[in-house]
């Protein structure tokens, strides 16, 4: 048995960090590893930047249009590539990072340190948050930098962003928790990334799905997000139940995410 460890000119031991103190590391830990691999986030940027400024620069996706309920297609189309973007780091990018933790064998020896598996977790969707929130920051931006209007309720599109962002953090840790190996965490990612983005209107536009598909969408996170950043560009607020659908697919999947996650 190794002696226990003792402060440099005294004789006491050290005592263990604190619960915090593993958190705090963590969290320090996985923003270094993001700036030393910006690979992880760059298509979640770069797509749907180089997207908003062609949609910024084109006149004609400044006009309001009749197929889209008097909405232009910049002022549709920028929920969808702010939940883009955080669908993308979430669901699909998160449960890729943490997948590959595991067959690295960096989870085995996190196993012998005071941090527990939640906070792993915590720490990476702190990291993966804050970037996002960064992103729709700049895509919020640009338009107006370019000449088109904001959106309408500044505070409420930030509120809703951070919601359907909570939402969709805990879907990425549920699939990192559930998924089994790297392979199984990517395909299932991959595909509720797909689903997110359909139901967010990236391929038909909120504003004309049918009536039954639209009440399916409003119960789905980034459907019921992309209505309420609808709703913000025309200077609204979120429904309560808008509210309420991003809140429970943010509390539930963490709770059983929280409870599943392990080290092996």
């Amino acid at each position: 048995m190794t002696a226990p460890a003792t402060r440099r000119g005294s004789g006491a031991p050290t005592p263990p960090p604190r619960p915090r103190s593993a958190f705090a590391a963590l969290l320090a830990s996985e923003a270094r590893l993001l700036r030393r691999e910006p690979g992880v986030v760059a298509w979640a940027v770069v797509i749907p930047v180089v997207a908003t400024i062609v949609l910024a620069l084109v006149p004609a996706t400044r006009s309001p249009q009749e197929g889209l309920g008097g909405w232009s297609f910049s002022q549709v189309y920028l929920p969808v590539l702010v939940l883009f973007t955080t669908s993308l780091l979430a669901v699909q990018g998160m449960p890729t990072v943490l997948a590959q933790y595991r067959a690295d064998g960096v989870l085995k020896r996190l196993r012998t340190t005071p941090a527990a598996p939640a906070q792993l977790l915590a720490a990476v969707m702190v990291v993966l948050g804050l970037a996002s929130l960064a992103v729709a920051a700049v895509l919020v931006a640009i338009p107006a930098v370019l000449g088109n209007p904001p959106p309408g309720n500044v505070l409420a599109f930030g509120l809703v962003t951070v919601l359907a962002l909570a939402a969709l953090l805990s879907i990425g840790a549920l699939v990192s928790a559930l998924a089994p190996d790297a392979r199984v965490a990517t395909g299932v990612g991959t595909l509720l990334t797909f689903v997110l983005w359909f139901f967010a209107g990236m391929w038909i536009p909120r504003t004309v799905f049918p009536e039954v598909l639209g009440r399916v969408a409003d119960l789905t996170p980034s459907g019921a997000a992309s209505a309420a950043l609808l709703e913000a560009m025309h200077g609204g607020w979120p429904s309560w139940a808008q509210v309420g659908v991003l809140l429970a697919w943010t509390a539930l999947p963490a709770i059983v995410a929280a409870r599943t996650f392990r080290w092996g």
